[in-house]
């Protein structure tokens, strides 16, 4: 292991850092405390900052040797609606809001990061964009980054997620996809009520909305390829008003995971048809409504091949192993699409460490806080190597 050494005097910072931002969880969109604090750690060390949208903070490094390229740093800042079950120190200290998906460690790790870039400034030529972003949990804060323009003219882009079924000193990472892309689907079925006993003189959304969703299940069996990753999931199914009664009213909520923007389109088209030809066989209206939560994850093969010295580097050479491909999302797809990049899944977990091996998004979850340095210092080592770059390279 080979933690940059500007890395590695500010460790007690990071892990403070991190332990702070771990007992003060805010969900996504609502990170105001936490877009503070990173704003004040940026700024205590003269990193001028800006927002973009309400809770999102760009700052900037500029190299003082004179222009170059433009590198982004990206880490996701908000937590999930889970109620903390651990009793450590550091806990969350809001109910029912927890950082069960390590980005505290990802925002820790570069505010660490950021110092020691700043203390290189006088050696760098070009710019370092130290995105910290909200909202990643529902694909809505990298795009408002896109959106603003931050991003323009920016060469390479690098993020890391902490993996707790990866022991700590491995990374992971694939030159292609990694992780799916996600949409949330909305289906209301109108229908009209009657008592149980007499069906004919009503239209049942309840039987409507269950056939609909067992429906479902067959689009990815029956027209897709079976090779191609893909599924729908049904997570919501809300309906009626008594047991003696004909529901008029259901509504259904669920996902598509896909790999292939082909696939993408075709299954979301489906559903929209089945909902519709399946809701009026049983006299009853499907409205459906589709929200884009990001596209899927894929790196950049160029930009892998780049990465994989300045990985072995920190982590040594056998220790960057391929990524498992993931029907879990991460709007970092939308940055790498913006700005050709990759994205490295770190090891967090270990024996010695407990809830640092749970899965993510579950009550018990933490990290082997030895993840905290290797992440800042891949961050670190991947802004100097491609700053350092020639132009005809990038």
């Amino acid at each position: 292991m080979a933690i940059h050494p500007l890395v590695q005097q500010d460790q007690d910072y990071i892990i403070s850092l991190r332990r702070w931002f771990h007992s003060h969880p805010e969900l996504s969109m609502k990170e105001f405390e936490t877009a503070k604090r990173i704003d004040e750690e940026l700024k205590a060390v003269g990193i001028p900052t800006r927002r973009v949208g309400e809770t999102g903070v760009l700052g900037t490094i500029q190299g003082k040797r004179g222009p170059g390229r433009k590198i982004v740093l990206r880490a996701d800042t908000d937590a999930l609606p889970i109620q903390d079950e651990k009793t450590i120190p550091y806990a969350s200290q809001y109910p029912g809001v927890m950082h069960a998906c390590g980005h505290d460690a990802h925002t820790a790790a570069l505010l660490g990061t950021a110092r020691a870039l700043k203390k290189l400034e006088n050696e760098l030529a070009g710019e370092i964009l130290l995105v910290f972003q909200p909202g990643e949990e529902y694909g809505a804060g990298a795009v408002l980054f896109v959106q603003d323009g931050a991003l323009e003219g920016a060469d390479r882009s690098f993020g890391v997620h902490m993996q707790s079924d990866l022991p700590v000193g491995q990374v992971a990472m694939n030159p292609g996809a990694e992780n799916a892309s996600v949409d949330h689907f909305t289906i209301r079925i109108q229908g009209k009520s009657a008592h149980v006993s007499t069906p004919e003189l009503g239209a049942d959304a309840l039987y409507a909305a269950a056939q609909i969703v067992t429906a479902l299940q067959g689009l990815v069996g029956r027209l897709k390829n079976p090779t191609d990753p893909a599924l729908i999931g049904v997570g919501v199914l809300r309906s009626g008003e008594g047991y003696n009664i004909v529901a008029k009213e259901a509504v259904i909520e669920g996902t598509v995971r896909c790999f292939s923007e082909q696939t993408r389109a075709m299954l979301n088209a489906k559903i929209a048809d089945t909902a519709r030809s399946v809701a009026a066989l049983y006299n009853t209206a499907a409205e459906i409504e589709t929200e884009s939560f990001t596209r899927a994850l894929i790196n950049d093969p160029e930009v892998y091949a780049e990465a994989i010295p300045v990985i072995e580097k920190v982590v040594g050479k056998g220790n960057l192993v391929p990524k498992a491909l993931s029907l879990g999302g991460d709007d970092m797809a939308e940055i790498i699409a913006a700005v050709p990049g990759v994205y490295a899944f770190v090891g967090s977990g270990s024996e010695a460490v407990p809830g640092s091996q749970m899965a993510h998004h579950t009550p018990g979850f933490d990290i082997d806080e030895r993840c905290l340095t290797i992440a800042a210092s891949l961050y670190v080592e991947s802004a100097l190597f491609w700053l350092g770059q020639e132009a005809k390279n990038i």
